[in-house]
């Protein structure tokens, strides 16, 4: 920091892009610094430059009635389940009457103010738990444009009402995983040798376990220590990153999978596999080697698939002939992964 003339007391300004700040950040960004870092290297401060009044004026959009009642309610009803171990959203004496904590009243405030901003996500459920960790680490306007970032950058569709980006980046892991582990993905993927492949819906059942992976990027999954060193490299590196450490939990856990055959067994083996990894080190060893999937190789893979779902949906609404083939697509998990199926949430695990 100060070879570059950064301060190193409450700074708002890091150091140039570099293989040694690369090296450092994989390391993890100390807790005080963390917050701004985020900020500054997700370009955050560019978009509250560029929108210097926006919030305030969401804020009081809030007042009015242009917020939606099922989003209110679902806002109300999952505040208090955010962290409620922590003193910041919880206060200590939850039974004593008495006004709730700031960071939660910030939490509703920002929740809400970006249901309006992003009608097509309007609220969902995991937003909670990735606003209130930025809560603890950023002022809340900063924190609602970090929100933002997520939800476009490195998460882009994934929390709208479809689902659809969540469903592209399942496909895209499961592929990633076919093309470096193959040992794994002939246990995972048994009984669909198409699975993964460019031009079907299909894939293994497991690829359930690791939605919520993605969808909280790894809250509620992977220690909280863990978790703040992914999104040290995440906000670094791009969303690359989230697939990485997918991978490496796989690798990691490659022998306990090749040592399951009941599926039943293998789906809970893979859902477990993340808490119990303690030795973060390891894990960002394994995700950040050389020769790992890259940002564009992402990238490219996502756009193929949003391809295949823009023609599948222009099928659907009898645009196009049926594709050719002796099997239609069949979207996995039938019914296909959405807001709308009143069950997303418990097999996705964000509800226990």
């Amino acid at each position: 920091m100060r070879e570059q003339g950064c301060a190193t007391h409450f700074p708002d300004q890091f150091p140039d892009r570099s293989p040694k700040t690369l090296r450092y950040i994989r390391k993890g960004i100390p807790p005080a610094w963390r917050g701004a870092a985020w900020f500054y290297y997700s370009g955050g401060a560019r978009l509250l430059d560029e929108n210097p009044r926006t919030y305030s004026s969401l804020l009081s959009r809030c007042k009015t009635s242009e917020l939606s009642f099922n989003d209110i309610e679902a806002i109300e009803r999952d505040l208090h389940r955010t962290f409620p171990d922590n003193t910041h959203f919880k206060p200590e004496q939850p039974a004593a009457p008495g006004p709730e904590t700031a960071l939660l009243s910030s939490l509703r405030r920002l929740l809400q103010a970006f249901a309006i901003y992003r009608p097509q996500i309007g609220y969902c459920q995991s937003l909670n738990f990735l606003a209130g960790l930025l809560l603890l680490f950023l002022p809340e306007e900063k924190a609602f444009w970090m929100l933002h970032i997520i939800t476009t950058d490195h998460l882009p569709g994934t929390h709208e009402v479809s689902l659809e980006g969540a469903n592209v980046d399942l496909w895209v892991l499961m592929l990633a995983l076919k093309e470096s582990n193959p040992s794994i993905w002939a246990k995972v993927g048994v009984g669909d040798e198409d699975a993964g492949g460019t031009h079907t819906a299909r894939l293994p059942p497991i690829s359930l376990c690791t939605t919520s992976w993605f969808m909280s990027m790894f809250i509620g999954t992977l220690p909280v220590e863990s978790v703040l060193r992914v999104w040290d490299v995440v906000f670094y590196e791009g969303s690359k990153m989230l697939f990485r450490v997918a991978l490496a939990i796989f690798k990691m856990g490659e022998q306990r999978i090749k040592d399951v055959n009941d599926s039943m067994e293998l789906f809970q083996v893979v859902q477990a596999l993340p808490r119990g990894m303690l030795d973060i080190g390891v894990l960002m060893a394994l995700a950040c080697r050389r020769g790992g999937i890259s940002q564009e190789w992402i990238t490219k893979k996502r756009k193929e698939r949003r391809k295949w779902y823009a023609k599948e949906r222009a099928r659907v609404a009898g645009a196009m002939t049926p594709m050719d083939g002796p099997d239609s697509p069949v979207v996995f998990g039938s019914p296909n992964l959405s807001r709308a199926n009143s069950a997303w949430r418990r097999r996705v695990g964000l509800v226990r």
